[in-house]
């Protein structure tokens, strides 16, 4: 008789499995176990929003090679993918998906939680705590007085911040509860090593130099600013010593920088600047706050001094309002050497600063540009280098912090002078058709194509239009600022041009769009460039109010983005370092030690071998100036290496085939024959060619102009090509005027 029962127990029921709808189905197995798919599911739908949801530019550089698979590699979960041209891809840590949720449950999802959570982070980084690579950290300063010396130095430091306090502060907003969760800053952690070992280093100092002290002081003080491991600062405050030690030894000796490249103290590179007891002020304030105005009034007083513009159109402007104040003022240009009788002042692009004449007064325009890989290396050697006794660097506020600790590198202070707006820019509430545009309203896109597309549009509703675009030569897009100035023109379709500088009566900057193309692909503008080009738009004593907004022909999320970006307050790159190019006597000194002849590979030296200083320092986007030294070493070696040297700086627009073969062409020809030849657009293009053509032709009469005022008797034709540049000037005022559309029109002489 069987002893089982009759009714056996049954197993229980396999769990169903977890259906997740997630881009990648591989990271299903990422989610935590007590999570279901709902709950992923609302922490997709407000990906946006959360605070717990990352980017791979969090973490990455977004041009670093698998930019979008970094992520994946560190386990986390992907939420949404990239759109092309559009938002990047969002991610969540396994760890933060129950910090999510609980987010979502206390503060939602609404139409205002986005400007909520905005406004928070602004507070956060207000108390110095940010997230870089996924932690949290707080930027903390404390001083630290030597007492036998009695100098104070404010040291810098990051502290680790846990991730919980973060998270409920942004559920809750309660800031003293956050203050209370990560406790009261400690002081610096290394205080008595640091004290020790500045303490031994200012007592050599005093022994050997004291009547310097006080400049050695600055330059320390600028390596305690930058947060940095206890063995790095220790390492850094000794190079800072080395070189103040060198510099002094210098100054003393009347000596200049033979036994050391400048790359190991760029700015003692610059000895007449260093000689000078420089008076710095920055003029900081937002686009339209008269800065510029304050500036040019300290200039016209000057005994004689020098305005440094980043565009020839605004040294050309700078001039005009010199001689408008009865200052006799030269031009001086990458082009052009205009010197005036008299002269006292000289107005030039940055690119063109003299170094080697000390002046009374120097003005430094656009100083933000700073920042930008490709140029920013002509500000840092105009702000380090100029040798004026009082220099005004004019910059927007958040450029500030990284300029003072550039002048302290030289053992430099500065005062601040702080303009503000008398009107502010208000937000449009919903988009504008281009049916509807007023008078006084700028249009901004940014594209040749666009520009001119909008401006057939515009003028197809009966409006007349001036038109301003990067390959408008400066005299055109002046012209054509005029004619909006003036009223003849109605509405301005631009560029993002507008944004440096220029002054123009905009009630109303209207975006096309808030997309751009950047050399390797569409992005997003970033907050400074929103800023920078809506803060054109009122112009006191012409309109009360500006305002800033978006076309209805843009894309359906372009307000959306306008109104993240237009309250944030545009930010420095963390932990920036100021960009430097090679000069000649860097080339020659490389070249001579190192027994090259050839450009490249001395550019290579620079660029990869040679170390600059690279805590405060960092070689310039040179990307064009090797790829132009191989092609003149193969094309044109007959050239010394200091000519070859300055061709590859010439401003050869690479984008263009045929200019790249005849600037080769003409290089090859100086070499060989010690004459540039006859160039080819004398004959080919008039006043009557295609636009594209004549804009083409123009660039490569810049271009000529450029290398004959550096090779006096080799190129030569200047009448005429001066005299073609002025009828190319008046044929595209006529198209750009005229009534035709002109962005697809066909190819016609």
């Amino acid at each position: 008789m069987s002893s089982e029962p009759a009714n056996p127990p049954t197993s229980p029921p396999a769990a169903a499995p977890r259906a997740f709808k997630l881009p990648n189905a591989r990271h299903a197995s990422r989610v935590p176990e007590d999570v279901n798919p709902a709950d992923i599911a609302r922490i997709q739908q407000a990906a946006y929003q959360l605070p717990q949801v990352v980017k791979p530019a969090d973490y990455i550089d977004e041009h670093a090679p698998h930019f979008e698979q970094h992520l994946d590699g560190l386990g986390l979960i992907l939420l949404q993918k990239a759109v092309a041209g559009g938002r990047p891809s969002r991610w969540i840590a396994p760890g933060h998906v129950a910090a999510a949720l609980r987010h979502l449950d206390t503060v939602g999802n609404g139409p205002q939680v986005r400007a909520q959570m905005l406004e928070r982070t602004a507070e956060l980084e207000a108390l110095g705590i940010t997230r870089e690579a996924g932690r949290f950290d707080r930027f903390l300063q404390h001083e630290l007085r030597l007492p036998t010396s009695g100098v104070q130095l404010r040291m810098a430091w990051r502290q680790p911040i846990a991730d919980a306090p973060v998270w409920e502060f942004h559920r809750t907003g309660d800031i003293e509860a956050l203050l209370a969760a990560i406790g009261e800053p400690p002081p610096y952690p290394d205080a008595a090593e640091v004290v020790d070992h500045v303490e031994r280093l200012l007592a050599r100092a005093e022994s050997g130099h004291p009547e310097q002290l006080g400049s050695l002081v600055q330059r320390l003080q600028a390596e305690a600013a930058r947060p940095q491991p206890l063995a790095d600062l220790k390492a850094s405050l000794v190079r800072a010593q080395d070189r103040w030690e060198r510099h002094v030894a210098e100054l003393n000796a009347l000596a200049g920088l033979n036994s050391e490249l400048a790359f190991q103290g760029y700015p003692d590179s610059f000895e007449l600047a260093r000689r000078l007891q420089r008076s710095v002020t920055l003029y900081v304030g937002p686009p339209n706050s008269g800065k510029t105005h304050a500036a040019f009034e300290q200039l016209a007083a000057a005994h004689d001094g020098c305005y440094l513009a980043p565009l020839r159109l605004l040294a050309l402007e700078g001039r005009d309002r010199l001689v408008a104040r009865g200052v006799p003022t030269s031009l001086l240009t990458g082009e052009e050497n205009d010197p005036a009788p008299q002269a006292r002042v000289v107005s030039s692009t940055i690119e063109m600063v003299n170094t080697s004449r000390p002046i009374d007064v120097a003005v430094i325009d656009e100083a933000q540009m700073l920042f930008d890989a490709s140029r920013g290396w002509a500000w840092t050697q105009a702000i380090v280098g100029v040798p004026a006794n009082e220099v005004i660097v004019i910059c927007s506020a958040y450029a500030a912090p990284a300029i003072e600790n550039l002048l302290k590198l030289c053992g430099e202070t500065c005062k601040l002078r702080t303009f503000e707006r008398k009107q502010h820019v208000e937000l449009l509430p919903g988009p504008v058709p281009i049916s509807a545009l007023k008078k006084g309203d700028a249009v901004v896109a940014f594209s040749r194509k666009e520009v001119l597309m909008l401006r057939d549009q515009v003028a197809a509703n009966g409006h007349p239009v001036s038109v301003i675009y990067g390959a408008l030569p400066p005299e055109v897009r002046r012209r054509e600022a005029e004619r909006f100035a003036h009223g003849h023109a109605h509405i301005l379709v631009a560029t993002d041009a507008i944004g440096m500088g220029l002054n123009l009566p905009i009630r109303r900057v209207l975006f096309s769009t808030l997309k751009k193309f950047d050399g390797v692909g569409d992005r997003l503008l970033d907050e400074s460039e929103v800023h920078q080009i809506a803060g054109r738009a009122g112009r006191y004593g012409l309109h009360e109010e500006g305002f800033a907004g978006v076309l209805r022909e843009a894309e359906p999320s372009a307000l959306r983005t306008l109104k993240e970006l237009l309250p944030r307050q545009p930010r420095a790159p963390r932990d920036f370092k100021a960009f430097v190019a090679p000069n000649w006597w860097h080339v020659d000194t490389i070249a001579t030690r190192l027994g090259l002849a050839r450009l490249r590979a001395v550019l290579d030296v620079f660029v990869d071998q040679l170390r600059l200083d690279d805590a405060h320092f960092a070689v310039a986007e040179l990307d064009q100036m090797l790829e132009l030294a191989e092609q003149l070493d193969h094309n044109a070696g007959k050239l010394t290496l200091k000519q070859r040297f300055i061709y590859a700086q010439a401003p050869v627009d690479t984008r263009t085939e045929t200019q790249v073969q005849a600037f080769l062409e003409w290089a090859w020809n100086h070499a060989n024959a010690g004459q540039a030849g006859t160039p080819w657009f004398l004959s080919e293009v008039d006043e009557h060619s295609r636009l594209d053509n004549m804009e083409k032709a123009l660039r490569s009469c810049t271009l000529w102009l450029w290398l004959d005022l550096r090779f006096p008797g080799s190129y030569g034709q200047i009448e005429e090509v001066i005299d073609l540049r002025t009828r190319l000037n008046e044929g595209i005022e006529r198209h750009l005027k005229g009534k035709k559309p002109l962005w697809q029109q066909r190819a016609r002489r």
